[in-house]
């Protein structure tokens, strides 16, 4: 997928700020984050957290693609996900924004309109201690944005309540089908149990031996 570049009155969309940098191939877990265009409902509501789930659920595996894990914040999505390609990658995450776009406009009652800043973020994670930070980050953002606080369930705006390596399993679990697939990558499957109360840190490191990869939507 080639990146664009697109003009449009100042303040209309998000100004996404990604550098044009050659994207490394991808074949395994990565941390990827949508976000949406100013001037937009905020996604961490009842009504909107059932049409996402749903879209999660109808879009968590296609060919060579798994959704893991994610949460949903203010104004953008964390998703832990496994691709066999960049392009397997890539087109996913294409078809699951549109999947996700289509749904928020018929609830927000917009005839039309993008939802989606015009480009993605994704880190490639290389080994067990990238996956574990990153899994932790994703389930665990809403304690770092101050938006969930109680610590003795995860944050019900994620995958949490599906994720089996808490410390703490005492709390309900909701009897629906998963919106999430099990990992299959061994980076993923070591990961080390985490507990209901930690906060990530300020910033998100993933290491040196992570990669940045850049790519346009066309939602």
């Amino acid at each position: 997928m080639t990146t664009r570049t697109t003009t449009s009155s100042r303040g209309s969309r998000r100004s996404t700020k990604v550098p044009h940098v050659r994207r490394p191939q991808l074949k395994g877990a990565a941390h990827v984050v949508l976000r949406i265009r100013r001037g937009l409902p905020w996604l961490r509501t009842p009504k909107t957290w059932r049409v996402l789930e749903r879209c999660f659920r109808s879009g968590k595996k296609k060919d060579g693609f798994r959704l893991v894990e994610f949460s949903v914040q203010q104004d953008h999505l964390h998703l832990i996900v496994e691709a066999e390609s960049r392009i397997r990658l890539a087109r996913a995450i294409q078809g699951l924004s549109i999947r996700i776009a289509k749904a928020l406009n018929r609830l927000w009652r917009r005839r039309v309109g993008s939802v989606f800043a015009d480009r993605y973020f994704a880190l490639a994670i290389r080994e067990w201690k990238q996956g574990w930070r990153a899994i932790r980050y994703v389930l665990q953002n809403g304690r770092k944005h101050g938006v969930w606080k109680a610590t003795d369930r995860p944050d019900p705006f994620s995958s949490g309540r599906w994720y089996s390596h808490w410390r703490v399993h005492d709390f309900c679990r909701p009897l629906r089908p998963s919106p999430v697939e099990r990992a299959q990558g061994l980076d993923l499957l070591m990961i080390p149990v985490i507990g209901l109360a930690e906060v990530p840190g300020p910033r998100h490191d993933f290491g040196e031996s992570s990669e940045f990869v850049a790519a346009t939507l066309a939602t």
